[in-house]
């Protein structure tokens, strides 16, 4: 049964990747890719667009394909230099993060430089009669902003989402 939900989530995948604009190369090397999470993820979305007044390339996958399955989202919003950066992860914190937000005390993830901007929450909520965590950390680099979005679950826990924040932040550090 798990075999005929991993197929068919791949094939609404492909469906979905031919609809959007992939992230080019040299930004995907520098995002959450198939090494960084667990395996038997599959990508379903990946996409670039201009928004926060930057360009953002985006990229998601999923382990299931309900609402309540685990799944992280990771958006690289590229500026012309590191104050625009700066005016961008300002709006972006200010939007995304709501008074019931919680910095979580389950993760030990740190930035490697002490000049990167870093705010890292969760919030737990019932969504379909379910209890889910869901995390935003979003993170200054230079001139980029890093968003990652996580629902939590199975093989998705607080742990697994610092090694793929380390994994992103080594990415942007050798940039």
């Amino acid at each position: 049964m798990k075999a005929v939900k991993i197929v068919l989530f791949v094939l609404v995948g492909i469906l979905l990747a031919g609809c959007s604009t992939n992230v080019p190369p040299e930004m995907r090397a520098l995002m959450m890719g198939t090494e960084d999470i667990p395996q038997e993820w599959v990508i379903f979305k990946e996409s670039t667009a201009e928004d926060w007044g930057g360009e953002l390339f985006n990229v998601a996958f999923a382990y299931g394909n309900e609402s309540t399955d685990p799944a992280l989202e990771h958006q690289l919003i590229v500026y012309a230099d590191e104050a625009e950066a700066g005016s961008g992860f300002d709006e972006y914190n200010a939007y995304i993060f709501v008074e019931e937000w919680q910095t979580p005390v389950e993760t030990n993830y740190a930035p490697v430089s002490a000049a990167d901007r870093f705010v890292y929450k969760c919030v737990t909520r019932d969504i379909e009669h379910v209890l889910l965590t869901n995390c935003f950390a979003l993170q200054q680099h230079g001139k980029y902003v890093s968003a990652l979005g996580v629902q939590l679950g199975g093989p998705l826990t607080f742990e697994v989402v610092d090694q793929v924040l380390t994994a992103i932040d080594n990415k942007l550090a050798g940039e």
